[in-house]
């Protein structure tokens, strides 16, 4: 059994090795589907050891050898019966030491975060850089400049200073590929995870900002029990970065003109 399970491993490994090598995807993504795909091959060790010695039965053999040649009808039926991905949300928030009037300036529209990129970010995956903002109100356009292209957010909700809401119209892939060559055009950085809208909450509570960032998006990656939390993280280390940039722009120093 144990021998069934490394050959399978093995099998995997090489098939990654096979997709870097042919820039089918990069070497982050590859190695966030591992345990996955070491977890199924557990499942598929099992039932190849099963099939096998089933096939060694005469008669008993029909039964298993049927699964096997109606598996790719099984595949297309579950593509075709998939039901709609599920609205994930996360939230971050953050204390700010400074007048909610500030902060809600800096939240609008935030200067260039210098800070370069850790952990993740330094991976592939999409950071934030700087935001700025065309017009004022409902109906203002707001960019989000990340390390792979713009977010377009028209604004949705301008309740000055307590809440910023807008839709996402159109966003850049999730994050540049690790690879042995410059460029991947993976298929899942396109449109597989998309942001549909998002929001700043501010309030006061003794004498501190709370500020809140929230972000509404779908993904189609499955199983969503797997990469759900994995999605979820990458996107509150972005609120990060964005909540702790505004948080010191706001609390440093005013400078004299």
């Amino acid at each position: 059994m144990f021998s069934a399970y490394w050959i399978s491993v093995l099998s995997l490994l090489a098939l990654g090795c096979f997709i870097l090598v042919f820039a089918l995807d990069g070497a982050v993504c590859l190695l966030m589907a591992l345990p996955l795909a070491m977890f199924l091959g557990v499942i598929g060790a099992v039932l190849g050891r099963y099939l096998g010695m089933a096939c060694q039965g005469g008669l008993p053999s029909v039964l298993p050898l049927l699964l096997v040649l109606l598996f790719p009808g099984l595949v297309a039926f579950e593509r075709t019966t998939k039901p709609a991905e599920p609205l994930r949300s996360v939230t971050t928030s953050v204390l700010v030491r400074a007048p909610i009037e500030r902060v809600w300036q800096t939240v609008i529209a935030f200067p260039k975060i210098t800070e370069p990129p850790t952990g993740i970010f330094r991976c592939g995956i999409a950071y934030p850089i700087e935001a700025n903002i065309e017009g004022t109100g409902v109906g203002a356009i707001r960019h989000c400049v990340f390390s792979t292209g713009n977010f377009v957010e028209p604004i949705t909700r301008w309740e000055e200073p307590t809440l910023l809401a807008f839709d996402v119209s159109s966003s850049p892939p999730p994050m540049r590929e690790l690879s042995l060559y410059e460029h991947v055009e993976a298929p899942h950085l396109h449109g597989h995870m998309v942001s549909h809208r998002g929001q700043f909450r501010l309030f006061e509570r003794e004498g501190q900002v709370v500020l809140e960032g929230t972000t509404w998006y779908t993904h189609t990656l499955s199983p969503q029990w797997y990469w759900g939390p994995i999605s979820d993280y990458m996107i509150h280390q972005i609120h990060e970065r964005v909540l702790n940039h505004i948080k010191r722009t706001s609390e440093a120093p005013v400078q004299a003109p």
